[in-house]
């Protein structure tokens, strides 16, 4: 509502007369200034004194509504222009489009699939590398060469300086590695080859000026790229879907190679049990075991175990591929799905009566020799039991 001068105020009578009210020409009204600076001109149709609109009276109005911190002398940023998608029929205005969206947005960040390796051998090469970091996981290739993404550090001699990175397909082999691989002899057998494995640490990379060959380049590098990884998906899943399930189950078996020889059968016929536990024991260490075969008619002396998680499997091959048992050094791989191990059949049906007879004189002579051995230990307990009493006789 407008100011009014009070009654005090306002000038009265003939206003040509009066000293503080004089005539405005421009807009033909008396005019009259007040004490505190304000100029009033008089409206003859509605008989009042209203303000007169000059900038002086904008700005102590303005004032009125100041808020601390905010420069209003500051230009007002330009209108958005840009066209509306929504028609409003509300009687409010509508909200800036550009009002709703989040003031800040936080760049998704990229997963890490690379784990990064010291105590690298001088002598070690891309092949040994990758023969074992794959127990972890499948390795990222180039796209360019479709090599193993697997670098070698070297001083400017050419030298390789003992650490390196080697870049997965997915971002879980990395913890895998971290887990089997870190401190862990990078030729099984020797103390003095002791790796150490970490997650690797990037520094962001600071985006270079667009261009238009420079777009056009990295829309080809980018098809590439995805072609490249649908076969390492391939690659991973081993077949395509219509067998996938079959190659699903044959990543969670392991084949343990040469765990024992013919001899130690033969000779030990128990031996059997006792290594399928044994083995059943350490690999639950990793994961469950859902079953444990000894191929006792393989020349290789093949164990094979099946795991319920395929990342239990490939575990227990980075675990126990190189190791030693009996003397001998462990081959673990994942079963191929093809390959076929021969071990004694426990049906009547499956074998001859020459065979089921030569198995029954075998398991007798076994049992034999356990007797007998039984026998010269109870011996044995006796004569050391009379030969301690005797003493005691005699110190008595």
């Amino acid at each position: 509502m407008a100011a009014h001068p009070t009654d005090q105020q306002q000038p009265t009578g003939d206003f040509a007369t009066d000293p503080r009210v004089h005539f405005m020409e421009a807009t033909g009204r008396w005019a009259y200034t007040a004490d505190d600076g304000i100029a009033y001109e008089y409206d003859d149709a509605q008989g009042a004194w209203f303000p007169m609109y000059n900038e002086q009276l904008i700005e102590l109005q303005q004032s009125a509504y100041d808020v601390e911190g905010v420069d209003e002398s500051e230009p007002i940023t330009p209108p958005d222009n840009r066209k509306r998608r929504k028609v409003y029929t509300s009687n409010e205005p509508a909200a800036d489009p550009a009002s709703k969206k989040p003031k800040s947005v936080q760049p998704k960040k990229k997963p890490v699939t690379s784990v990064y390796v010291t105590g690298v051998p001088p002598d070690a090469t891309v092949e040994e590398m990758e023969e074992v970091f794959s127990k972890c996981g499948v390795i990222m290739e180039d796209i360019s060469t479709g090599s193993p993404k697997i670098k070698l550090y070297q001083d400017s001699q050419g030298n390789l300086k003992g650490d390196a990175l080697v870049s997965y397909f997915k971002e879980e082999s990395v913890a895998l590695a971290v887990k089997l691989l870190d401190e862990s002899e990078f030729r099984v057998g020797n103390k003095s080859t002791l790796i150490r494995v970490q997650q690797a640490v990037f520094k962001e990379k600071v985006p270079l000026s667009d261009s238009n060959e420079k777009k056009g380049a990295a829309t080809k590098d980018k098809k590439r790229v995805q072609k490249k990884l649908h076969q390492l998906q391939r690659k991973l899943d081993w077949v395509d879907d219509e067998t996938g399930a079959k190659a699903d189950k044959f990543a969670r078996i392991v084949i343990l190679k040469h765990m024992f020889t013919h001899a130690e059968i033969e000779e030990d016929p128990a031996l059997i049990l006792e290594l399928k536990d044994e083995v059943r024991d350490e690999c639950e260490k990793l994961g469950e075991v859902t079953n444990v075969i000894l191929y006792d008619k393989s020349d290789e002396g093949v164990i094979s175990v099946r795991f319920k998680e395929i990342e239990a499997a490939q575990a227990c091959i980075a675990k126990m591929n190189g190791r030693f048992f009996g003397g001998r050094q462990v081959l673990a791989e994942v079963y191929d799905g093809k390959t076929k191990y021969e071990k004694s059949s426990m049906k009547e049906s499956e074998e001859t009566e020459e065979e089921m007879q030569a198995r029954l004189e075998k398991y007798a002579k076994w049992l034999e020799s356990q007797e007998e051995k039984e026998a010269r230990g109870s011996a044995g307990d006796i004569g050391g039991t009379g030969e301690t009493g005797a003493k005691s006789d005699d110190d008595s």
